[in-house]
């Protein structure tokens, strides 16, 4: 477990950037959900493959530290993959494809980082709470999101804002707590 923590916490500034860039995301487009869309997509699939290699590099570095290590192995592959994909479809396609996946992919990664929360949890529960809260709030609004062809068109976008401001702000709160490991 030394070895685990050790490891995982000379990374924290990940989460950290995934978590602002997320929460900024999320405030444009709250702010411009017309002007967001097609931008949107583009940047989306951008940052899935940067977080894949992000993931890959994390493999790459603690592979005999981390137990579980083949989760980030498999997340990291998923996220290069679908974001290669995903940038080599026309603009049209993609923005359909950009509400699925995006929906999709913010559920999977929220189970995910549950299943972090819990690895990280020791000694502090107001941090777990705060976590699990976050998450089962991206996980609620990302189904929301994907819930009706109604629901995508009109209010899809604020429920997309909300969730991945809710998933950053996770992600800025686990930066802190590996951050908080490593003193």
């Amino acid at each position: 477990m030394v070895n685990f923590t050790r490891g995982i916490t000379r990374l924290w500034w990940i989460p950290l950037i995934t978590g602002i860039v997320a929460v900024g995301l999320g405030i444009w487009c709250l702010c411009s959900p017309v002007t967001s869309v097609p931008v949107l997509a583009y940047i989306f699939a951008g940052l899935i493959c940067l977080a894949g290699v992000f993931n890959l590099v994390y493999v790459c570095v603690n592979r005999a530290k981390a137990p579980n290590w083949g989760w980030a192995l498999a997340l990291g592959l998923l996220d290069l993959l679908a974001g290669i994909w995903m940038l080599s479809l026309p603009e049209e396609e993609l923005a359909v494809t950009f509400v699925i996946v995006l929906g999709i992919w913010l559920i999977c990664v929220a189970i995910n980082a549950i299943c972090e929360t819990f690895v990280l949890s020791t000694g502090s529960i107001l941090w777990t709470v705060f976590s699990v809260i976050m998450l089962i709030a991206t996980i609620w609004f990302a189904v929301m999101f994907l819930s009706s062809p109604l629901t995508m068109a009109v209010a899809g976008w604020i429920y997309l804002g909300i969730s991945l401001i809710t998933f950053g702000a996770f992600r800025i709160s686990i930066s802190c707590r590996l951050r908080s490991l490593t003193a």
